[in-house]
């Protein structure tokens, strides 16, 4: 999807000294291209001379017209947003293309508040987490992000106490930010609707397409350059690894003998089992080289579709009416992951076992009785415990912006001894392994020294995004990792004197 491409010059607007971030970066010179989106389907930017116009597409999501804690947004359409670079006149309706029910904004943002974990990946990515003035730490995975809790702890106020809509100490800081990243529920609800500014990755369908949301973020801070560069980073890895996932789909030296294998994730909640086919995970199991367990045309006695916000249809089978249904799916699954909930505190040790949960035997369920399981989970990667006892988990704050990371674990375990990548896995660990799961604190990043952490350089460090696609094991699969590999290593090549942050 293509942003509109008018990059119209409005009024000559002069900047004025003084006005500006000393750190933040000046308005792109060069607007050629810079409206580009070639994944993500829910925002879209105008360019002009001093000012960008951001736009929510027809395809995103209202207010949440239940759940949102301010009613008079509740079911109304996220309107559109002007940002204008600071030390210059804030435009106004009678300019070109300013929408009369925009929301305004002076970028380079200085002070943010950061409602919910999604968008502070790629304020890490970006370099710009100098401007994070409030965030609640207690649901984040990154070590970095945790050590700065521990340099600057009068960032972080759990916006979920006393009650998750109405904390007045985190009203009150909020409103003093230039902006509040949230999203279309009101995750971190500022108070304030001028300033509110929803970060909807999670409603975009595709893998990358939520990497493209990157983009979206350096829109408030003049870091397009930036997040181009990042993105076609990730892009060119993830397709690598697409790449030698089409090679091993028909591979017949593989386990699986040239034959596709089936994944499903899978969850229960309450008095429900169900089969979760969101849109993004549908794809990353057709780019590791597998494909879906599929659903029938017509839900089997016992089982309900209910239609995903992507379109998709998720599947959900009532205990204990529709068990024999959903175990008859779970029995065509050659690898099966389990999103059944440890929240808060992801302890490995209070899993249940996945017989237990979904009442089936090995004899039952084929990827049960594989020697190891064929059954994984989700919570690879998260935080130690924070003081109220909850954990962040990489899955919902990190995966997002490095969907590269992910498909290579996923490839790897579907894939086992015919696929290893040179990231290793860090969203998905066996559920045979209790110790498989990789608990991070600040203490992993690293700035961090006892007694003597690097703090101002949290704002500055630079890094690069995972690159996973370096390393197979099956001779077709090498053959395409070595032409794939080329291109990545020319695209690290042409980005090393542009160094970029990267998440966790």
């Amino acid at each position: 999807m293509f942003a509109r491409a008018a990059l119209l010059m409005a009024l000559g607007l002069k900047p004025a000294a003084g006005d500006c971030p000393s750190w933040g970066k000046p308005f792109p010179s060069n607007l050629a291209g810079l409206d580009k989106i070639s994944f993500a389907n829910l925002y879209d930017v105008t360019y002009y001379d001093q000012y960008k116009v951001v736009e929510y597409t027809a395809a995103g999501r209202p207010y949440d017209a239940s759940w949102h804690p301010e009613a008079s947004l509740r079911g109304t359409r996220v309107p559109p947003m002007v940002l204008y670079q600071c030390g210059t006149t804030k435009p106004t309706t009678g300019m070109p293309g300013v929408p009369s029910n925009a929301r305004f904004f002076e970028i380079p943002l200085k002070n943010v508040t950061v409602g919910w974990g999604g968008p502070l990946a790629f304020i890490e990515l970006l370099g710009v987490s100098q401007s994070i003035d409030l965030v609640d730490i207690s649901a984040i995975s990154s070590p970095c992000m945790q050590l700065l809790e521990v340099c600057y702890p009068e960032t972080h106020i759990p916006e979920n106490l006393p009650d998750w809509s109405s904390n007045p100490d985190w009203m009150t800081r909020a409103s003093r930010t230039d902006a509040v990243f949230t999203d279309t529920f009101g995750s971190g609800w500022g108070g304030d609707a001028a300033k509110d500014v929803p970060f909807e990755i999670s409603f975009d369908p595709g893998s990358l397409s939520r990497a493209e949301w990157i983009k979206f973020m350096a829109l408030f801070y003049n870091e397009e350059a930036q997040a181009e560069q990042i993105f076609e980073q990730v892009k060119t890895d993830y397709n690598a690894l697409k790449a030698i996932g089409d090679q091993l789909r028909t591979d017949a030296s593989t386990e699986w003998q040239g034959q596709q294998p089936k994944v499903m994730f899978v969850s229960q909640s309450g008095t429900r089992n169900a089969i979760t086919n969101a849109a993004y995970k549908t794809q990353f199991i057709t780019d590791a080289g597998a494909q879906l367990v599929q659903l029938p045309a017509v839900a089997p006695a016992g089982c309900s579709f209910t239609d995903n916000t992507d379109g998709s249809k998720m599947m959900r089978c009532d205990i204990p009416a529709g068990d024999a249904a959903f175990t008859s799916f779970l029995a065509e699954a050659d690898v099966i992951i389990d999103e059944s909930s440890l929240w808060p505190d992801y302890d490995p040790a209070k899993y249940r076992g996945f017989a237990t949960i979904y009442n089936v035997t090995a004899d039952q369920v084929p990827a049960l009785a594989r020697s190891p399981p064929n059954i994984f989970r989700l919570d690879g990667h998260v935080s130690d415990a924070f003081e109220d006892g909850t954990v962040g988990s990489g899955w919902f704050d990190i995966q997002q912006s490095e969907p590269q990371q992910f498909l290579a674990g996923l490839m790897e375990a579907i894939w086992t001894s015919d696929f290893a990548s040179s990231c290793g896995q860090k969203y998905l660990w066996r559920a045979s392994d209790l110790s498989a799961q990789n608990v991070v604190g600040h203490q992993n990043c690293p700035l961090y020294s006892a007694g003597q952490n690097d703090c101002q350089s949290l704002h500055d460090r630079l890094h690069t995004p995972p690159m996973c696609s370096g390393t197979t094991t099956t001779a077709q699969s090498q053959e395409a990792s070595a032409a794939c590999g080329a291109g990545g290593a020319l695209a690290l090549a042409a980005l090393v004197f542009a160094p970029f942050w990267a998440a966790f």
